[in-house]
């Protein structure tokens, strides 16, 4: 198709941000779905709607040492935590069939199919993770070997909304879980699912911020333990993604609503989540917390292009319209998380100071790493200050307080001149102009590293002096 005489794209996306408020009104929702059919048309030109932009995750598949694994699970009793969900499910599935003896499902509700629920391994307890003696009186009965803790509030905007009720299933869920596993001498590791935006270096996000506790509680635990902890992190799970249920089914709706053009996600497929949870037992060791992450996540993919592929395949006259980024999902992306000293190894789900950690496995898909650690008596401190603190808004306050605090002591075991490259980095002026964005925009993760400066140093002060009044 000769793309010469196509409008520009540009011109379009700002036409539908003018028109989504009205989309209720006849003509401008008349002029959304001829501007939806120009970017359709646009897109088509591209090659990029010829398949659904998800194909490649969905056939990608992890290495699995079937042996090794099969032979930890040998006569082994597995817990997992929220083993009726998407991820848990298809763990419970893949336990079965590497030949764990016995598995545990703890879950608010019983939602396995048929055949995994009446398998006769499989024990379904409806419990509560955030009732700590309901959770040790598992604990208590059944004897776990290994823990998976897959159990947690996952949708950014829900969070947003209700956030005591996800900073105690989140945080004090998990903590009571370590807890469980540290005074039951049954347990011989731990494998928390945590997210991609746990490596943001600071977030105001209340979602993201609760995993990242998480992720210092089982690094905190590991450091004195004689039980394995290790993590993995997850980004879009196809199988499970809010975003991808919300696109898939245009026949059924008036309009198909995305945050913003220019948006782009990484994914994952289910069966991918589950096998980097049983990897992560062959990568871990007494004392350290490691996380895993898929090293071959692949180009990120547009939410707009998914929109207008499920729109063409399914032949819907619907238009798209831009909602904007709503709370839970406006955090802009810093673009020093990224290492580009190193542009050929760069991935979304790791920053710059764990890489400096980072190997690979044998086969050369699952990067391993592990996070900075922080000081134990500042977490302490800090769950007792989550534990005690009611009210919503009283409780994000003191949710992010104390991440900062968490953050900061960090900071103290990182080289400062990974911190000077991070600034460099993510407030390279042409980087900023370019995405139209400002120093302010990055704060306050920003401003935590240049706390971490020191002013006084002379090989740093040039540096910070230019950084901290950006």
């Amino acid at each position: 198709m000769n793309t010469r005489y196509l409008p520009d794209p540009a011109g379009i996306f700002e036409k539908i941000w003018q028109l989504s408020p009205d989309r209720h009104l006849p003509e401008a929702y008349a002029m959304l779905l001829q501007l939806t059919k120009k970017l359709i048309s646009i897109y088509d030109a591209e090659d990029r709607l010829n398949e659904n932009p998800f194909t490649p995750t969905t056939k990608r598949k992890l290495n699995l040492p079937v042996h090794k694994i099969k032979s930890l699970l040998s006569n082994s009793t597995c817990l997992v935590t929220g083993g009726s969900g998407c991820v848990g499910s298809t763990l419970v599935k893949r336990l079965l069939e590497l030949g764990a003896a016995k598995i545990i499902i703890v879950d608010l509700i019983d939602n396995l199919s048929d055949v995994t629920s009446a398998h006769k391994n499989v024990i379904t307890v409806l419990a509560d993770v955030t009732d700590r003696d309901a959770l040790n009186a598992v604990f208590e009965q059944y004897e776990p070997d290994y823990v998976f803790h897959t159990a947690a509030q996952r949708d950014p905007g829900y969070a947003e909304n209700h956030i005591e009720d996800t900073i105690n299933l989140n945080i004090m869920g998990t903590l009571n879980l370590v807890n469980a596993c540290e005074s039951h001498k049954s347990v011989k590791q731990c494998v928390f699912s945590s997210t991609g935006k746990a490596s943001r270096y600071y977030t105001n996000e209340v979602y993201a911020a609760t995993k990242k506790m998480c992720e210092y509680i089982f690094d905190t635990y590991a450091l004195q333990s004689s039980v394995r902890y290790s993590m993995v992190r997850f980004t879009h799970i196809l199988e499970n993604s809010l975003m991808n249920t919300e696109l898939q089914n245009p026949s059924h709706a008036d309009y198909m609503a995305i945050h913003s053009p220019g948006k782009y996600v990484t994914a994952q497929n289910v069966c991918e989540a589950a096998d980097l949870m049983l990897n992560a037992l062959l990568h871990s060791k007494v004392g350290q917390c490691n996380f895993l992450i898929v090293k071959n996540l692949e180009w990120p993919v547009e939410s707009l292009e998914v929109a207008l592929y499920y729109i063409k395949q399914s032949g819907a006259k619907i238009p798209v319209i831009f909602k904007g980024n709503p709370p839970g999902y406006s955090e802009k992306f810093f673009r020093g998380q990224m290492d580009w000293a190193h542009p050929l190894d760069m991935n979304l789900l790791i920053n710059v100071y764990e890489q400096r950690y980072k190997y690979e496995n044998d086969e050369g898909d699952i990067m391993i790493s592990r996070i900075v650690p922080t000081n134990k008596y500042i977490l302490q401190n800090a769950l007792i200050q989550l534990n005690l603190v009611k009210g919503e808004k009283k409780s994000k306050e003191c949710l992010l307080l104390q991440l900062k605090n968490i953050v900061r002591a960090t900071l103290t075991h990182v080289e400062q001149s990974d911190t000077v490259n991070i600034l460099r980095w993510g407030l390279n002026p042409q980087y900023l102009a370019a995405e139209g964005t400002i120093a302010a925009d990055y704060e306050p993760a920003v401003s935590i590293l240049n706390e971490s400066l020191n002013p006084h140093n002379s090989s740093n002060s040039a540096i910070y002096e230019q950084y901290i009044n950006c």
